[in-house]
């Protein structure tokens, strides 16, 4: 089975990302099919991916994550952002980030600012645990939550020009705060429309 270890967003910031999301739904007009937006009744933060894991792996696992410390933080989400980050050559100035230019765009996404190094933290615990049980360390680890992927390129200038333009428009809004509590062991099944996720295992922080 595919699983992976997270944390689930608040009811009340994933009703404001919902909202950030229609921001965008331009694309879906201008751009079918370029686009595909997340279904927030499953928004999450992904602490680490696992894989395809055995039945024994899965116990093995609630056991790792049975011996977290972290106690319950604060998170703070604002802003929104895309990957790959355009490079500094691409700026016009670092005193006029509204005049970026992205020539890609794979992921617009909402950051973590409040309460990272909390976050980091639980985010290295997880790490070597599951270390400790044979899993392959993450190379890098990003605090945000993606709001679409871009499936498709978007090659014109003009379908560039709007969604960066978006971006910047909402590079410094306030999504809200919540108290992170628990940490989820959740299993992922692909089906064509979308993935299905079941918790196998929740730690209360």
């Amino acid at each position: 089975m595919r699983v992976f270890i997270a944390i689930d967003l608040s009811e009340k910031i994933r009703v404001k990302i919902a909202e950030i999301q229609n921001e965008f739904a331009f694309l879906k007009v201008h751009s079918p099919g370029a686009a595909k937006f997340v279904d927030l009744a499953h928004a999450h933060q992904t602490v680490k991916f696992l894989g395809d894991v055995s039945e024994d792996d899965v116990e093995r696992i609630k056991s790792g994550l049975a011996e977290i410390t972290q106690k319950p933080f604060d998170i703070g989400l604002r802003g929104v952002g895309f990957f790959p980050a355009a490079p500094a050559s691409d700026s016009a100035s670092a005193s006029s980030p509204e005049k970026f230019i992205a020539r890609k765009i794979r992921v617009i996404w909402i950051g973590i600012r409040e309460g990272k190094e909390r976050l980091k933290a639980l985010q290295e615990e997880v790490e070597r645990e599951m270390h400790r049980l044979g899993f392959p360390r993450e190379k890098r680890f990003s605090a945000h939550v993606t709001l679409c992927r871009v499936k498709k390129p978007l090659r014109s200038k003009n379908e560039l020009e709007c969604v960066t333009e978006k971006i910047v428009e909402l590079r410094d809004v306030e999504v809200g705060k919540m108290c992170v509590e628990e940490l989820k062991l959740k299993k992922s099944t692909l089906t064509p429309g979308g993935p299905i996720y079941e918790d196998l295992y929740v730690k209360r922080l």
